[in-house]
């Protein structure tokens, strides 16, 4: 976990942003500056070999699924998690479907980004002597899934997918700024929305799964817009409001 020693201005909240190499960074709502990260499991495991016939690409933002057939992709009609929660099933091309869950609670202090608290059903571990006033606790459900042709045994494939939108509580309706996010870099572009004008830019380096608003009573569910990146550099450059985009 790493921490950001800037002042942070007291009417300010905390947008957590999830990216596909696990880390959870802590931004100021209104400067965008990083305050603190912590470093978790990887959003997504699957492999990387291309077999063909048998390759699925997974997105890392819900757990969608596409195969790969014949050099095109087709989108299943079922993600990660309902594979999951449907299994053991079996498709009607012959696809063996097998998958388990763990869900998990780790309690952090808000405004360091310490884990404090880690709970689960195989154990409960108290890293730092939690203060309640201070814990929020954030819940993550591991999804795994393996494929099996039953024709080729040979066949198979394997995915981890880590998820917190299970535990979120609902979408803040009154919140004032609009994000955009680029799809394959971890760019993020915020305007106020009564004024169309830019507030602020950030660059993470990796891409972004997720946006969440973080708050004493957990994690709320914060929208964004997904975009190419060259696009949101053009914005930003020009200093335009997203009413130009």
């Amino acid at each position: 976990m790493q921490e950001d020693d800037s002042v942070e201005d007291d009417s300010a909240e905390t947008i957590l942003v999830s990216t596909i190499d696990g880390r959870l960074r802590a931004l100021n709502s209104l400067t965008g500056e990083v305050k603190w990260t912590l470093q978790e499991e990887p959003v997504l495991r699957s492999p990387s070999a291309v077999k063909q016939g048998f390759t699925f690409l997974p997105n890392p933002i819900d757990g969608s699924l596409y195969v790969l057939k014949n050099s095109s992709l087709k989108k299943l009609p079922f993600n990660i998690p309902q594979l999951v929660h449907a299994s053991p099933c079996k498709g009607n091309d012959g696809i063996l479907y097998a998958g388990s869950k763990k869900d998990v609670w780790f309690g952090i202090d808000p405004k360091t980004g310490l884990k404090m608290e880690t709970l689960s059903s195989a154990s409960a571990d108290r890293i730092c002597p939690a203060n309640q006033k201070q814990t929020i606790f954030l819940g993550r459900t591991e999804y795994r899934v393996s494929m099996f042709d039953e024709k080729n045994r040979g066949k198979t494939w394997n995915a981890t997918f880590n998820d917190y939108s299970a535990h979120l509580l609902p979408e803040v309706n009154t919140w004032p700024f609009k994000h955009y996010a680029s799809s394959s870099h971890g760019y993020i572009l915020t305007f106020d929305k009564e004024t169309g004008e830019m507030k602020w830019e950030a660059d993470l380096k990796q891409p972004v799964v997720a946006l969440y608003l973080l708050r004493d009573d957990g994690l709320h569910k914060l929208p964004f817009e997904v975009m190419g990146k060259e696009t949101m550099e053009n914005v930003a450059k020009g200093g335009r409001s997203y009413n130009a985009i």
